[in-house]
């Protein structure tokens, strides 16, 4: 890659991807959408140029799993007796899957090595695992709501992230690259039939720019570490009115190499594996105070019962419950038996 940024790791989705975001961006501005539920899954991996896995379609509310997968090498060895500044090998993985409404997977990984001359020039290899969920539902008023509201959606993360870097460089005190994984989550919502998005706010990610018709909340992972955490997206509805959301959400690996004029060699990668580990654990409703409405229900074009998902505890909460039962045990035992 010889651009002086790296928006080349950043490609566009496969066509049949793209056709459809086209279709769900209409759907949350009000326009016609070609299905009132659509689940997607697909997969990238790019160097020099990029390979795309297969986008698959899961079919709510009971549809067999649907699975993409994409994996290539690349490299660039110079012949015996020429510069050997430019040369590189590298190879991205990535996997993306769709298992129900409530439950998805991802997982990346990109490695290698790349050489660099003096000169203004970038190179890297990226990998993507790629879900969008676009969801149409009514949430009927209750003997204590009626009007406008947040809907919550709370998903837990559980996994992986290995990350190992190295960089041989003349340039004493500057960086030359980086080996990084990553989630990011786009989230938009819309009164169906409605002239104007309305965006998603979270108690996890700042809130979306200004002009911008979408929230998007990004997790950096620089090192390697064990993740088990929540994330929660607020639509705003009212009831009694079709609403639609959509969100996507992108697990990426990559090695990059920047575009400052300096020489040396960076190698290493980064894997992140959350197969089977994307889960919506909680649903709720809340007034406009944000008011927990009781009682409430839903009704979904997927089928799925949103009101059924009960909570669950935050890592942190785990451990002090856990904390908790080990000391009620210990002072079990050291009572004195009569």
């Amino acid at each position: 890659m010889t651009n002086d940024s790296n928006s080349k790791l950043c490609p566009a989705p496969p066509r049949s991807a793209a056709v459809l975001g086209l279709a769900l961006s209409a759907a949350l501005c009000g326009g016609p959408a070609a299905a009132q539920a659509q689940f997607l899954a697909y997969s990238t991996a790019c160097q020099s140029n990029c390979v795309y896995g297969p986008t698959v379609f899961w079919t709510p509310p009971h549809g067999a799993a649907a699975n993409s997968s994409v994996a290539n090498a690349w490299s660039f060895i110079a012949s015996p007796g020429n510069d050997p500044s430019y040369n590189y090998s590298s190879s991205a993985a990535a996997q993306a899957s769709i298992t129900g409404v409530n439950k998805w997977s991802a997982s990346t990984s990109a490695s290698g090595y790349f050489n660099k001359a003096e000169g203004f020039y970038s190179n890297g290899v990226l990998s993507q695992g790629t879900i969008k969920v676009r969801e149409e539902f009514v949430l009927p008023s209750t003997p204590t709501w009626n009007g406008p509201g947040w809907f919550r959606l709370t998903y837990r993360i559980t996994g992986d992230v290995s990350v190992n870097y190295a960089e041989t460089t003349s340039n004493t005190g500057l960086t030359l690259g980086y080996a990084q994984s990553s989630i990011t989550f786009e989230c938009g919502s819309a009164r169906v039939g409605g002239s104007a998005s309305s965006r998603c706010e979270s108690p996890d990610f700042p809130p979306p720019q200004p002009g911008s018709l979408n929230l998007t909340g990004r997790l950096n992972f620089d090192a390697s570490q064990l993740v088990d955490r929540t994330v929660s997206f607020n639509i705003p509805v009212f009831s009694n009115a079709l609403f639609a959301y959509g969100l996507t959400t992108t697990v990426d690996s990559r090695l990059f190499m920047t575009s400052a004029n300096r020489s040396g060699r960076v190698q290493g990668g980064s894997a992140a594996d959350f197969s089977h580990t994307f889960e919506l654990v909680n649903a709720q409703l809340f007034d406009s105070w944000f008011n927990a409405v009781p009682q409430w229900s839903v009704r979904s074009a997927s089928g799925f019962d949103y009101a059924t998902l009960t909570a669950v505890p935050e890592p942190g909460t785990w451990a002090l419950l856990l904390c908790g039962l080990g000391v009620v045990g210990l002072r079990l035992r050291q009572r004195p038996r009569a």
